[in-house]
């Protein structure tokens, strides 16, 4: 879910439609095995994502962060994002981005006691920051070659 907020941080929030607010609904799915898709509560939200993730995670080759931004591309055609946003992830963001602009250590202390949760959290930001800089520069170059 972290990389979800990420990419929420990166990208803005999806406008919200009114027909997820309330259990049960059914929305088209994304998978390419399926037409549509009913939810009964959250839990399945979680785990029908998850199996979106799996199927990014396919098409992007093991690229992970790629996995993660290509989900997030698809949570407006079944789910309102805000069942995902967590105020602890969003603070795990914040550090990140500060302790990058500042050049700052996000916790006190050397590399060996920062804690190994953090470093999993800061590889898992970074390379989806750079997976989407990396994409949006390969957008500008394709775009810019048909101008011409």
């Amino acid at each position: 879910m972290l990389g979800i907020n990420t990419a929420c941080g990166l990208l803005g929030m999806p406008d919200s439609r009114p027909e997820f607010d309330a259990f049960p609904y059914t929305a088209q799915s994304v998978l390419k095995s399926g037409n549509q898709v009913t939810f009964n509560n959250k839990t399945e939200v979680i785990d029908y994502t998850l199996r979106v993730y799996r199927e990014a995670l396919d098409f992007n080759k093991g690229n992970s962060s790629g996995a993660i931004l290509d989900t997030y591309a698809q949570l407006a055609f079944f789910c309102n994002i805000n069942i995902f946003l967590s105020n602890k992830f969003q603070h795990d963001l914040q550090r990140y981005m500060y302790a990058q602009d500042t050049g700052t250590p996000p916790h006190k202390g050397d590399y060996g006691s920062t804690p190994r949760t953090w470093i999993d959290k800061h590889y898992i930001i970074k390379g989806i920051i750079t997976t989407y800089q990396n994409r949006e520069t390969k957008k500008r170059g394709r775009e810019s070659k048909t101008n011409y």
